[in-house]
């Protein structure tokens, strides 16, 4: 049997632990390719033996580095389960109490965090899609490029990027979908910044 490159093996655990960091997952053998260019085949025969040399878990399409684990066993912190947030037309947001997830501390900063639920597909172009958590950081401002929950004129909520119109010379919030139109609102209410996205498969 052809031994295993090492420099190989280091890559893949590199690009396991990024993708774990940025998404809350351990990325498909679909994702490893792509990003790595090690084709799936490839991939899964080392994810194996990279298994029985204890180097990582591999359990059916399940990957824990030890980087991984170590992120598991950190404090938790919970943050409350606010509602859904509308990734479409604006709408009221649904007050949901009583309910929290688990999320490693590790992963975040100082300040205040609440969970949304993204609701429509007016930020899929930015990955945001219908269902996925939304861990937002409650800021009453941000800085222009940022994903923020805002409101508009009538006191709803929506999910949107914050950009400057220079030639109107006002902010304005910014769908991440072709089909659906900039909003202009009169009085622009930031009630947080989106710091990371939780996708389910």
């Amino acid at each position: 049997m052809r031994s295993k490159s090492p420099e190989k093996m280091q890559n893949i655990i590199k690009f396991v632990d990024g993708f774990f960091e940025k998404n809350l997952r351990s990325p498909s053998l679909r994702e490893i390719e792509s990003e790595t260019k090690i084709p799936r085949a490839t991939a899964q025969r080392y994810l194996v033996e990279m298994n029985k040399q204890g180097m990582l878990e591999y359990i059916g399409e399940n990957i824990i580095t030890p980087f991984i684990k170590n992120s598991a066993k950190k404090v938790s912190s919970r943050l409350p389960l606010v509602g859904k947030i509308p990734c479409g037309l604006p709408q009221s947001m649904e007050q949901w109490k009583g309910e929290f997830i688990d999320f490693p501390a590790s992963l975040l900063s100082g300040g205040e965090y609440f969970v949304l639920i993204a609701d429509g597909d007016s930020m899929t172009d930015l990955g945001i899609d219908d269902g996925d958590y939304v861990v937002v950081k409650r800021s009453s401002d941000a800085e222009y490029g940022k994903v923020v929950v805002a409101l508009d004129d009538f006191g709803r909520n929506t999910l949107k990027t914050l950009l400057y119109d220079k030639r109107k010379r006002r902010p304005f919030l910014h769908p991440e979908n072709g089909k659906y139109s900039d909003i202009y609102p009169d009085e622009l209410s930031i009630q947080g910044v989106a710091q990371k996205v939780i996708k389910n498969l």
